[in-house]
């Protein structure tokens, strides 16, 4: 049986950069690929590596000769191990909510329901993954006290090599 699908056109480009997640051979931080756009806009940060965050670094592509499915012959260079773009795409007529990562600010013509930072759990090798989510800038204390059996939420901290040093600054928290 064929399966049909119908393509959605970009009605308009949202983000363009770098595909990121969590270091493969890392546990903790975050499970989701985000697209990180090419220049990223800071907030308040604290330089250098703390130790209680959550990391982020830039994806690669994982293919080598025996597991490629894509036709590299329209491909300038072999995939594996190169950074992997992204892009995210508005279509029209459709109903959107979107986060994108290292911006505190909307697109033209979007409005901010929600701003703050990104974080996920501790980057540690004893913990699970999370989602990378946005975290209120001016976080509130929920009535109740200090639990000994929670989950936990951290800031997410820059690692850059596949992310480009220049722009993406290692150990800067990610708005």
């Amino acid at each position: 049986m064929a399966i049909t699908y119908t393509a959605i056109a970009c009605h308009r480009l949202l983000c363009e950069g770098y595909t990121a997640g969590s270091h493969h051979n890392q546990h903790g931080s975050g499970s989701n690929y985000l697209c990180l756009p090419e220049v990223p806009q800071w907030n308040v940060h604290v330089n250098g590596n703390q130790r209680y965050t959550g990391t982020i670094v830039g994806a690669a592509y994982g293919f080598s000769s025996r597991n490629n499915i894509f036709d590299e012959s329209n491909v300038d260079t072999d995939l594996g191990g190169n950074p992997a773009p992204c892009a995210v795409c508005y279509a029209r007529d459709r109903s959107t909510t979107l986060m994108i990562p290292a911006r505190p600010q909307c697109p033209p013509g979007w409005t901010i329901e929600y701003g703050g930072y990104l974080a996920s759990e501790w980057s540690s090798s004893d913990r699970k993954r999370s989602s990378f989510v946005c975290w209120d800038e001016a976080p509130e204390i929920a009535a109740g006290g200090r639990a000994q059996h929670q989950a936990a939420v951290y800031p997410v901290e820059v690692l850059c090599g596949t992310l480009p040093c220049s722009t993406y600054i290692t150990g800067r928290e990610l708005t």
